[in-house]
């Protein structure tokens, strides 16, 4: 049997404006409890790999904060492990915070044990068996692997995601990001690795430049023909979230039990942090319709096809449509919003209406008030 590890790389995270401004994409809150990273934690805990390296670019104490000892997704509580890496010397120089030098600083790649490392993001949320792909992977004989999906809607949610072309052995033969094509294979930045493989990545990073990622090196092989990288299609469902109006759009779209039910595998549980918070509490005029609402939220007025996180307060006589309202905001008396994305703590109370658009969701900064 061979011996995986795990790598959730946090270092080519898009920028989700101010929500990702103090954070790491990871850490932004999903759909009222899960964080982004859970998806691609919970994979590694469902897939039974249990040695979990996550390489942070920036707001550590963010992740810790929700990550905790990780023990949520470790299986094998003896062995098993979920470790946050940060390259220090990489925020001093934040040109050369790559995940290759955090892993360079950090992670003693010859002095593991282990045979197959498997490099997945958090950007893009899928119940994904990395157990079937590690086979193919093995199969094919080569000693680089990406996962992509052939995508009806590229030219429109996968704007900045690399596109590839191969070739009827499903070898990628070119990696682009240009491609404004409607149908296209697209790379999820998901990469299973020999240990041979990650050292030469490693190694040849340093020498061809400083400044590359992982994925960098990957697409630079495959562009210049200089290692065979096998292709491995994925055909589960992917939220990509790329871009703020990406995870304002897909956060809604979940509200449609169909589509959920192709994130949400019945047999495919997606861990978080729990909190020891009593159930939701709906007063006697509340009104929500097609909503999520977590535990501890406190509804008292009308919310409809919004996401509310824990322990917010809607006080009577408020109105939320299409809202993302984030932990402990405080929504005031007759209220009424539309197409708003608070952060946490924020307060709105004395201005009485504030709205967006589908195109333009109005974004209330942590603690602010309004």
């Amino acid at each position: 049997m061979r011996r995986v590890i795990g790598i959730c790389d946090l270092h080519n995270e898009p920028s989700l404006g101010g929500l990702t401004e103090k954070r790491p994409l990871g850490a932004v809150t999903f759909l009222g409890r899960y964080g982004l990273i859970d998806f691609t934690l919970s994979n590694f805990s469902n897939s039974h790999i249990d040695r979990v390296y996550v390489l942070v670019k920036k707001g550590i104490v963010a992740l810790r904060r929700h990550i905790g000892s990780g023990s949520i997704w470790t299986n094998n509580t003896r062995l098993g492990y979920i470790e946050l890496l940060l390259n220090e010397k990489g925020l001093r120089h934040p040109a050369f915070n790559t995940d290759i030098n955090n892993i360079k600083d950090n992670v003693p790649v010859d002095e593991l044990d282990f045979d197959i490392a498997v490099i997945a993001p958090s950007y893009y949320l899928s119940s994904m068996d990395f157990r079937p792909i590690i086979e193919k992977h093995i199969a094919s004989g080569a000693e680089i692997s990406s996962v992509y999906i052939h995508a009806n809607n590229a030219d429109s949610d996968y704007l900045r995601a690399d596109k590839y072309k191969l070739n009827d052995n499903k070898v990628v033969k070119s990696s682009l990001n240009l491609l404004r094509s409607k149908e296209a294979d697209i790379s999820l930045d998901t990469f299973i690795v020999s240990k041979k493989a990650l050292r030469k990545i490693i190694s040849d990073g340093t020498k061809v430049s400083e400044l590359f990622s992982i994925k960098d090196m990957i697409n630079y092989y495959i562009n210049e023909a200089l290692m065979e990288v096998n292709g491995v299609k994925f055909d589960g469902y992917v939220v990509p979230v790329l871009n703020l109006k990406n995870y304002v759009n897909h956060s809604f779209d979940l509200l449609n039990y169909h589509i959920r039910s192709q994130l949400f595998l019945e047999d495919w549980p997606i861990y978080t942090t729990t909190h020891n918070t009593p159930p939701a509490l709906y007063g006697k005029d509340a009104d929500v319709q097609n909503s999520f609402v977590a535990n501890g939220a406190i509804i008292k007025g009308k919310v409809h096809n919004c996401i509310i996180s824990r322990d917010v307060v809607v006080e009577k006589g408020a109105e939320l449509k299409n809202c993302i309202i984030f932990t402990q905001t405080q929504i005031g008396k007759d209220t009424k919003l539309e197409y708003v994305l608070s952060d946490k703590n924020a307060s709105i109370k004395e201005v009485k209406r504030i709205t967006g658009t589908p195109d333009d969701v109005v974004y209330i900064k942590v603690g602010v008030k309004v």
